[in-house]
């Protein structure tokens, strides 16, 4: 059981140094911080519950804490902003040890280094389950903020990366298998990359028409920016981006090939919209930047999806993705 005082002390121990910006930091009730006049705070907060977003015993205590870190400011990225600070509140069980906090603090602190943020406070309790709430203040140019509407009839659609991998991986995990291309998807899951200088690159060359990540699988997220926005798609599913690792291990696992790269989830790679002109601009950036973008589909004026076959015909997908309340 962990010790919430000697808890603190360890925190404040490992995160005492302030960056400029931080007037105030861990130790006090609330963190002061100045942010530049001339841009938007851009705030948001995200969860991993155990059994709900992730098995215990199959992530170590540092990798969830990164893994956590991760998935929050994907969320930034997606607007185009830039991180800067992040709140970490962890409720822990009976179940949990000085030991694995000293795995989770490492693994914030990882966190700070790589995505070039500080973690400036949060909250310590008890949970009958683990969890992990992160919250996320970032920064963005107003006139360079992506929202998820702005997307029109005619607009192309695209997804950076390859979608499925995070899904399969967490399905070998359970499994317990071990073989060739299982370390490249088990690492995708654990070790998920938002898309930061992407979708910064994305909005400084105002790209995207609108953007999101994709977190609960490409057809639940697209929903969210085409159907919830009164527009629809049609998205061809042989264009989908796959892995060489995905495709020559996902008939182990389903009889769907391309169900885990459609509904899977938490592959947080960005899915936007953009128009039709944009092709040459959005090339010139993936090669820049060296990352994978393909164009998948486009926008319609009907308020649905169509996933569309080889054939160019309607193919049913009834799984949308992953449903955080299920009634």
């Amino acid at each position: 059981m962990i010790n919430e005082l000697s808890a603190l002390r360890r925190i404040e121990e490992r995160f005492h140094k302030a960056s400029k910006g931080v007037e105030l930091g861990i130790g006090d009730d609330a963190a002061a911080l100045q942010f530049d006049t001339d841009k938007l705070v851009l705030a948001t907060t995200d969860s991993q519950v155990e059994d709900v977003h992730f098995v215990k015993s199959l992530i170590t205590a540092s990798e969830l804490a990164r893994k956590a870190v991760a998935v929050s400011v994907s969320d930034v990225g997606a607007m185009g902003g830039v991180p800067r600070f992040i709140l970490a509140s962890v409720g822990f069980s009976e179940k949990e040890n000085e030991e694995f906090l000293d795995g989770l603090i490492s693994g914030f602190k990882l966190s700070e280094e790589e995505f070039e943020l500080e973690l400036i406070g949060g909250n310590l309790s008890s949970s009958n389950k683990l969890f992990i709430d992160i919250t996320v203040l970032g920064e963005v140019e107003p006139h360079l903020m992506i929202k998820r509407s702005g997307a029109n009839p005619g607009d192309l659609i695209y997804t950076s990366g390859t979608l499925g991998d995070s899904a399969l991986g967490l399905k070998i995990l359970q499994n317990k298998e071990i073989g060739y291309g299982y370390e490249f998807l088990i690492n995708k899951h654990l070790h998920p990359i938002p898309r930061l200088e992407l979708g910064r690159e994305l909005a400084i060359n105002r790209v995207p028409t609108s953007m999101i990540d994709i977190s609960d699988g490409i057809l639940l997220d697209l929903e969210r920016i085409t159907v919830q926005q009164g527009t629809g798609a049609k998205l061809e599913l042989m264009k989908l981006p796959t892995s060489k690792q995905y495709g020559e291990c996902i008939h182990q696992y389903s009889d769907d090939e391309y169900g885990l790269a459609l509904s899977g989830g938490e592959d947080y790679e960005l899915l936007f919209t953009s128009h039709e002109d944009r092709r040459g601009d959005i090339q010139t950036i993936s090669k820049n930047l060296n990352i994978q973008i393909t164009e998948i589909g486009y926008v319609t004026k009907d308020r649905t999806i169509e996933v569309l076959n080889i054939n160019g015909e309607a193919a049913p997908h009834p799984n949308r993705g992953f449903i955080h309340f299920n009634n």
